[in-house]
């Protein structure tokens, strides 16, 4: 007897006249909680992949791939500012949902500036390996500079906690200049720690313990003017998701 497989199809809506991939979204239940995920530079809906959510309480995790990014069409954007609008407008017809948002590292800066300046409805906000602001520097920017490639091997190389294979995959290998365009736009958001004020939602922050691209004083502050928590999640660097996914999950759960 053969088995009848049912490929899920993709669903994709034109925002700013962009093609664009909205992952998961065709499934999702009124009746369940729904988590935005924003990924961080370079990434795409495929970062949550190994994520396992309750399907009892929680819709399949929701991505939407920015401009230039995974099966998104169009051209990456170099100012945190400019993608947040565009997953504005993007959500306009989810605002009633009752989304909850997890930006991860740079994703965590645009779901603040589209709560902040922006004024999305999110009922929460995890901030996943981010703080603001966010140090970038010189000679990844350099690296860069040369390929998406050489960016990569640094921030694996400093933000991994254990070995993996395939952890290269998750980033673009293509010729363009998304990570360059990702990088600048984290390192050129001015958002002071103290020009950041508590929001009128329930906040945290999960960083890992091994996580050697964000600095805990600098997370300190920053959590302090937020007036929110940090989670911290041992044995796991800057790749929760794919260094401690079971415990991440389980986190995420109860922040949401």
């Amino acid at each position: 007897m053969f088995s009848k497989i049912i490929k899920q199809l993709k669903m994709f809506k034109e925002i700013d006249k962009i093609r664009t991939y909205f992952h998961n979204f065709d499934l999702i239940a009124s009746n369940k909680k729904s988590i935005l995920f924003i990924a961080g530079a370079g990434m795409d809906y495929r970062f949550v992949r190994a994520l396992n959510l309750s399907n009892e309480i929680f819709n399949p995790p929701l991505v939407i791939d920015l401009p230039g990014h995974g099966e998104t069409q169009g051209s990456s954007k170099n100012k945190i500012e400019d993608y947040s609008s565009f997953l504005n407008e993007a959500l306009k017809d989810y605002r009633d949902i009752n989304l909850n948002i997890c930006g991860y590292s740079m994703g965590g800066l645009i779901a603040l500036d589209l709560i902040q300046n922006k004024l999305f409805p999110a009922q929460s906000l995890i901030l996943l390996n981010s703080i603001a602001p966010m140090m970038v520097s010189d000679s990844l920017i350099d690296l860069a500079k040369r390929g998406n490639g050489f960016a990569a091997d640094f921030i694996i190389k400093y933000g991994l906690s254990k070995k993996l294979v395939g952890m290269k995959n998750i980033f673009p290998s293509n010729i363009n200049q998304v990570m360059l365009d990702d990088l600048t736009a984290c390192r050129n958001y001015n958002r002071s720690a103290d020009s950041i004020s508590s929001l009128a939602i329930p906040v945290n922050i999960i960083l890992g313990s091994k996580d050697r691209l964000i600095d805990l004083d600098q997370a300190k502050v920053f959590a302090s003017n937020l007036s929110c928590n940090i989670n911290i999640l041992e044995d796991a660097g800057h790749f929760p998701f794919f260094e401690e996914p079971a415990a991440l999950s389980r986190t995420i759960e109860s922040l949401s």
